[in-house]
């Protein structure tokens, strides 16, 4: 995208993570999340007629940054110039968080989300539809933690869109805390693609296809022996242990998500464990049968 534009508008053009200088620039957002500036002298109104019709227009309100939000959103989709503005050590956690459209009113939201946190917190966004929650550990411990499905309920009901969050590690400030957050919005990431329907994510969930994704063919080739014709005629039997292990071997609790009667589950797992010699009503079994359809599954 960069490149077409730029053989349109040469040096009027330019590419940055956070737009600025609006006087100068009129400023564009792609599905990619990139930021294009084009100054206002090297554009007439039909050339931004043309441009909204692919690209979303970026107004200087949606962005507008306090001091502390701006220190964050330099330090993590940039390079950090200013001073820390905090005074002290404090403890912290990311939550990310990506919505499915555009989030019209981020004031609003922000407003609801101060409601669930007892702490201290800042909203940087990345772009129109994705960011980080900082959100700082109370020095007076709650006795309940902050109930992050009714965040998600909160923001379908109220503002009619759906959000999904990846809950990260507290941490402290370090020096390459922004190395952290890319990882973490990397587990992020993989979590999305293998979990499309979950709206919480953590590193829980997205270790496993972290693990997995490297591995070679040949190691793929010999790890889809140990379930012989399953493959081919018996997906739903796969489907089925699947979601036995996530639901930690309960088979009550899997039956009912599965819309089976427990016993017909129970038969699937017995007969599992005897065509593939995995025990996965143990840890170790479980795990192992959880890792390998996930290889496979890719």
């Amino acid at each position: 995208m960069y490149n077409q534009l730029k053989k349109i508008y040469k040096d009027a053009l330019i590419q940055t993570s956070s737009p600025y200088n609006f006087s100068q620039y009129l400023w564009f957002t792609s599905s990619a999340n990139e930021y294009y500036g084009i100054e206002k002298e090297a554009l007439t109104s039909k050339d931004i007629l043309l441009l909204e019709t692919f690209l979303q227009k970026v107004e200087e309100h949606q962005l507008s940054m306090s001091e502390k939000e701006q220190w964050w959103h330099e330090l993590l989709f940039g390079r950090a110039t200013q001073q820390n503005p905090y005074s002290q050590q404090r403890t912290f956690r990311f939550i990310h968080f990506e919505f499915s459209e555009p989030l019209l009113n981020k004031e609003e939201w922000k407003e609801a989300l101060v409601a669930f946190f007892d702490s201290d917190m800042e909203i940087v966004w990345k772009n129109f539809t994705s960011g980080v929650i900082v959100n700082f550990l109370p020095e007076v411990k709650e006795e309940e933690s902050v109930p992050l499905h009714d965040i998600i309920d909160i923001t379908a009901s109220d503002f009619y869109t759906n959000v999904k969050l990846y809950i990260g590690a507290y941490t402290e400030f370090e020096e390459k805390l922004a190395d952290l957050f890319r990882w973490e919005q990397h587990c992020f990431e993989r979590s999305l693609i293998a979990r499309k329907q979950a709206n919480i994510h953590t590193f829980q969930h997205a270790l496993p296809f972290m693990l997995t994704e490297n591995i070679d063919a040949q190691q793929i080739s010999y790890i889809k022996k140990m379930f012989g014709t399953m493959l081919d005629d018996e997906k739903e039997l796969l489907q089925s242990v699947k979601v036995y292990i996530e639901n930690n071997m309960n088979v009550s609790l899997t039956a009912k998500k599965l819309f089976m009667h427990r016993n017909s589950l129970q038969y699937r797992i017995d007969k599992f464990i005897e065509r593939t010699g995995i025990d996965i009503k143990n840890f170790q079994g479980a795990m192992a049968a959880y890792l390998a359809i996930i290889i496979i599954e890719k």
